[in-house]
């Protein structure tokens, strides 16, 4: 049951190592990324006595989980990283995958086998495909931003800009959406959409940087 959530991010962040975007050695990143999240794990454990009481209202259950899941580690963690860093940008915006995977891989299986839901197949199987594609898409998108301003390549920038907005958004919504039971096509739909830009914007990354992107976008 907790195979896939424990696997999930490991194996994922073993692949984006692996290939033709990674550059050199990102123990820095993987330890912004862990140890802060192993920390909150045990702080949240033994020393924080009120747990979140969610109400059946979807702006209010949507905005926390935005922000507590999605918003708070990509600014305290990715900001962070990507000032400290010395690689150029578009290697910083790559690295910020391997920040957040290093997040994730402690703070994701803490969260779901520490909640009530935890045999639920949402927390079981779609929230480990959502956040494992929050991952990718959030990286890939400023990766694509950094070489499309480098470049002068407004449109293609904004539009990067645009993802780096939008697809953060859509795994506490899809949350939200199973959490106050609404119709399972609506969740499952938004984590298909999700896995599916996950798997090509990085081919469309890979394929595009090795001949044209950091040319011509």
């Amino acid at each position: 049951m907790y195979a896939f959530i424990l696997l999930a991010i490991p194996c994922l962040l073993l692949f984006f190592l692996r290939s033709p975007l990674a550059k050199g050695s990102y123990w820095l990143a993987f330890s912004l990324g862990f140890f802060p999240a192993l920390a909150w794990c045990i702080i949240d454990e033994f020393f924080v006595f009120s747990a979140y009481r969610a109400v059946p209202a979807l702006g209010r259950t949507y905005a926390h989980i935005l922000i507590k899941d999605i918003v708070l580690p990509a600014v305290l963690l990715c900001g962070p990283y990507f000032l400290i860093s010395r690689r150029k940008p578009s290697d910083r915006a790559f690295a910020l995958l391997v920040v957040l995977a290093a997040f994730y891989m402690a703070y994701l299986p803490y969260g779901v086998i520490s909640g009530e839901e935890r045999f639920s197949f949402f927390c079981a199987l779609v929230k480990p495909v959502l956040i494992c594609s929050h991952v990718i898409l959030l990286a890939m998108c400023c990766t694509g931003l950094c070489r499309s301003v480098a470049a002068k390549r407004k449109p293609l920038a904004v539009l990067f800009a645009l993802g780096m907005i939008v697809f953060p958004a859509l795994p506490p919504l899809a949350e939200s959406l199973w959490f106050l039971a609404y119709p399972a096509s609506a969740w499952i739909g938004i984590g298909a959409v999700m896995l599916a830009a996950a798997v090509l914007l990085p081919i469309f990354i890979c394929e595009t940087g090795s001949k044209t992107l950091d040319k011509s976008i």
